[in-house]
């Protein structure tokens, strides 16, 4: 009977993590995606699920023309914001703070805080949202002590020489979603690896910027180009190479509970 009762307990959770866990590990190309007209903005949905420290994760990105906001400012109290720019100039407003932002550059947005954004160029603007909600509950001291909402100027990013390339920290914090939460960006030469197939509990999220890779998930090899979404899931080997005539450039995303 215990055995039985045993067996019960394990099958049950597999499947509830099964469920829970919908996020599949892959390329979730950009470009191929169809683009649909929200209110007064272009709108590419890249993916949207669950994963094992993510009760939603959902990734869009939104196209804006000139001189259009894409709303009053509104405040999410449930769930934390990374906005990265894509084309365009950007004025961000997060709470009393504006400022004005180009392509790759990074704007973060814990819960609880007020954001809007309006394209200030003559020609469309284009941002990624990476919306966040957690599996454990939203902590918003956490957020503020970790440093807050912010906003970062790609050209003031600090940038390190390495032997493969370029690298860029970007964060690495608690944050109101997560006890750990970090971001960085890696200019990667050609013909490289950014490192041997590995793994770790954490899950990742690899965007590409710039340039051609093949990214080795598991026993499976994808090519990714710019503007790609790369999902990974814990404990998943996983290399990435530059398969481009240029320098490759990506954002690596972590969270961790």
């Amino acid at each position: 009977m215990k055995k039985l009762l045993s067996a019960l307990v394990i099958l049950i959770t597999t499947n509830l993590m099964a469920q829970n866990d919908s996020l599949h590990p892959g390329v979730y190309n950009w470009s191929n995606l169809k683009a649909q007209l929200v209110e007064n903005r272009e709108t590419k949905k890249v993916l949207e699920g669950s994963a094992l420290d993510l009760a939603h994760l959902e990734i869009h990105t939104s196209k804006i023309g000139p001189g259009v906001t894409n709303h009053p400012l509104q405040t999410h109290n449930d769930v934390e914001e990374l906005i990265l720019i894509k084309e365009g100039n950007i004025q961000v407003t997060i709470n009393d703070t504006t400022k004005v932002l180009g392509p790759g550059s990074i704007v973060f947005i814990i819960a609880g805080d007020k954001q809007s954004f309006k394209n200030i160029s003559d020609k469309p603007a284009t941002y990624y949202v990476l919306t966040f909600e957690g599996r454990n509950p939203v902590n918003m001291p956490r957020g503020k002590q970790g440093g807050g909402s912010f906003i970062k100027d790609w050209k003031d990013l600090a940038v390190t020489k390495t032997d493969k390339g370029e690298s860029r920290q970007i964060f690495d914090r608690p944050s109101s979603m997560f006890e750990r939460f970090d971001m960085h960006a890696t200019n990667l030469n050609m013909g490289m690896i950014s490192h041997p197939p590995h793994t770790h509990r954490a899950e990742e999220i690899i965007l590409m910027i710039k340039g051609d890779v093949q990214m080795q998930i598991g026993e499976k090899f994808y090519n990714s180009t710019a503007g790609d979404v790369i999902f990974l899931e814990a404990n998943v080997p996983h290399a990435l190479k530059n398969t481009g005539s240029e320098q490759c450039s990506y954002y690596a995303i972590q969270w961790h509970n």
